[in-house]
């Protein structure tokens, strides 16, 4: 089994980004895909050993993203050009930079010149994502409900919950959980989408409970939020099938 908890992910996932459609500071991150200026910005996210720190232009495009583990610190630079964005790791085990392509404000094509990864949609709903691993999402109600991960016919089927009565402001936990980082080529790709979660078309109506395989491993979540429903305080649950009592990761969100 796979594991994908989030912080450990981010760390080595891939890169990808972004439309250029603007709203302001009052609305919601999550009113249709493309938009990148919506409602409060990711600043940093932090855990016990980890700080994730999110750097934005006047603009309010990403345009740097930097993790501190154990001191150690490391820092991916974003370049945005028309519908192209390109990704520059600055990490010590040095990669090519990653050029990403949008369509319609949505994340298409990526590529870092030996591979080439892309996603593609259902109306604004990620639907697959291919290149790499295939990945295939079902949603209903606003929700992914389930996914599957096609690795070189090695299939592994996930089934998504969700808090109804929370809304979700803005994507960040399902970013890494749901595995959207296959769509794109380049290090430390959580960044970017975890910055702007909406490039990847429309979020998540409800914030993510749990995620679980085929083998019963499960990563559940619980949420503080702020006066304005965004997480300030995620706890995630770790338990690798039902008779296992669980360990658990806290994460401090700082927004502005």
């Amino acid at each position: 089994m796979k594991q994908f908890k989030f912080l450990a992910m981010a760390i080595f996932a891939m890169i990808m980004s972004i439309g250029f459609v603007a709203c302001s500071s009052d609305d919601d991150g999550n009113n249709g895909g493309g938009s990148i200026t919506c409602g409060k910005k990711l600043v940093r996210i932090s855990s016990e050993h980890e700080t994730m720190n999110f750097t934005y232009g006047e603009d309010g495009k990403l345009i740097r993203a930097s993790i501190n583990v154990s001191g150690n610190s490391e820092y991916v630079d974003f370049d945005w050009s028309g519908n192209t964005i390109t990704l520059t790791p600055h990490a010590i085990w040095g990669e090519n930079p990653c050029t990403i392509t949008l369509d319609n404000g949505k994340i298409s094509k990526t590529t870092d010149g030996e591979e080439t990864r892309r996603a593609a949609y259902s109306g604004d709903y990620l639907s697959q994502i291919t290149g790499g691993n295939i990945n295939n999402y079902t949603w209903e109600n606003g929700n992914i409900v389930k996914y599957r991960v096609d690795s070189e016919g090695d299939i592994d089927n996930y089934t998504c919950t969700y808090y109804t009565d929370m809304p979700n402001k803005h994507s960040v936990i399902d970013i890494v959980a749901q595995e959207f980082n296959e769509a794109i080529l380049g290090g430390y790709c959580d960044f970017l989408v975890m910055a702007h979660p909406t490039l990847f078309g429309l979020n998540n109506k409800n914030l993510l409970k749990s995620v679980t395989d085929g083998e019963g491993y499960t990563l559940s979540y619980t949420y503080e939020l702020d006066g304005d429903g965004y997480p300030i305080e995620v706890t995630e649950t770790e338990k690798e099938n039902q008779y296992d009592s669980g360990s658990q990761e806290v994460y401090t969100l700082t927004w502005e």
